[in-house]
């Protein structure tokens, strides 16, 4: 374990940087030369300690650890869901103010010539958008995920109207609209509102259940969730409000992006359906290799420990990436499934005093990952030592 500390403190900052210029120029390289689109997000990372500092502060926690320091990741992959770079934040940071800094300082580090950077509503502010637009000349253009039903009335009764959208396909419509200037694109999905419609129906089982058991039905309206489809009648009398519930249901099916881009519609919401490949990238981040929670106290271990899962990440992603286009697409798990089986069984020899490796037999999904990574696997016997 010592050994493993005093790895974990030669990782500072220069080699930290290091490791994100070697990844961002094998990813450069995987994807021949050229990065076109850069997904953002961020996420929280929390301790299992209670004390703050510099790096980790209690902050909005994405997994309900409110009352636990953290810190925030801002991670930044490709449309193919390879890594880029990534930046720690403070805990207490709003994760809208991260992605200014994040991206100037990837664009000064690589020099990147035209990209198109995709994000999610969470992004959005007045000030993000002005320092994006000033980003437009430098070849930098942006996709941002718009909170429809907190634009101006006067604009949401044309969101809401039928009337503004051509059907591109069936059960698919797409309009554009002007807003401060900006490009306004919406869709409408047949299939997601039908998915927001069996979304609300859940929760609002789920919040009549609670309504009938609660002591205290008053405390529900202190949630922004819930609120929404709650009114209060008489002096404490909580109940559905049906009129909020109706004007939820018209929302449905409904997404919007604010851009900057001179893509066509269509274009643009295929970008901005992409951004589940960072989110994918989240999810195999914080669950398969356990980024978190983070055990270290040490800012400069802590920065260590995530730039250790970051890397592991990089190696799977990579690997992923490589299988998919030589052999066939298989999933981390799948591939993890393959390599863990290639195993080797040792036999000792008590007469001769030789103790022998055995390897086993592979899959042929094993044997096509050796083979494209250019690794040499033998099914044969050898002598591992001679006693």
């Amino acid at each position: 374990l010592d050994k493993i500390y005093r790895m974990m403190d030669k990782l500072d900052h220069k080699a930290i940087q290091r490791l994100k210029e070697i990844t961002y120029q094998n990813t450069l390289n995987l994807l021949g030369g050229k990065i076109s689109v850069i997904f953002y997000d961020v996420t929280t990372l929390y301790f299992e300690s209670f004390d703050s500092d510099e790096l980790k502060k209690c902050g909005f926690s994405k997994d309900s650890k409110h009352n636990q320091p953290q810190v925030l990741l801002a991670l930044m992959v490709t449309a193919e869901g390879l890594p880029l770079d990534y930046e720690v934040f403070p805990g207490n940071i709003y994760e809208g103010k991260t992605l200014i800094p994040a991206l100037e300082k990837i664009s000064q580090k690589y020099n990147i010539e035209e990209v198109i950077l995709v994000a999610d509503s969470a992004m959005l502010s007045e000030d993000n958008i002005l320092k994006l637009d000033s980003l437009k000349e430098k070849n930098i253009s942006y996709i941002v995920g718009a909170r429809l039903k907190s634009l101006p009335a006067v604009l949401k009764k044309k969101i809401l109207d039928p009337e503004n959208y051509p059907e591109l396909e069936p059960g698919y419509l797409v309009a554009c609209f002007n807003h401060k200037g900006k490009k306004l694109v919406v869709s409408y999905s047949s299939r997601r509102a039908k998915k927001d419609e069996q979304d609300r129906i859940k929760a609002l089982e789920k919040l009549e259940a609670k309504l009938q058991k609660s002591k205290n039905p008053k405390s529900h309206l202190s949630n922004a969730g819930y609120r929404k489809y709650l009114k209060l009648e008489g002096e404490s009398k909580i109940v559905l409000d049906e009129d909020k519930i109706a004007l939820d249901r018209a929302w449905d099916g409904l997404l919007g992006v604010i851009t900057n881009s001179e893509m066509s519609p269509p274009e643009i919401l295929s970008k901005y359906s992409d951004l589940f490949t960072v989110e994918d990238s989240f999810r195999l981040t914080k669950h398969d290799l356990k980024i978190r929670p983070i055990f270290h106290w040490k800012p400069r271990r802590v920065r260590a420990h995530i730039a250790l899962c970051f890397t592991a990440y990089v190696l799977v992603k990579h690997m992923e990436h490589r299988v998919r286009l030589q052999y066939r697409k298989l999933s981390p798990e799948k591939i993890r499934q393959a390599l863990v089986r290639v195993q080797t069984s040792i036999l000792f020899d008590k007469v001769k005093r030789i103790r022998y490796g055995l390897p086993s037999r592979l899959s042929h999904d094993a044997r096509k990952i050796y083979d494209l990574l250019k690794v040499k696997k033998t099914i044969t016997p050898y002598i591992i030592k001679k006693l």
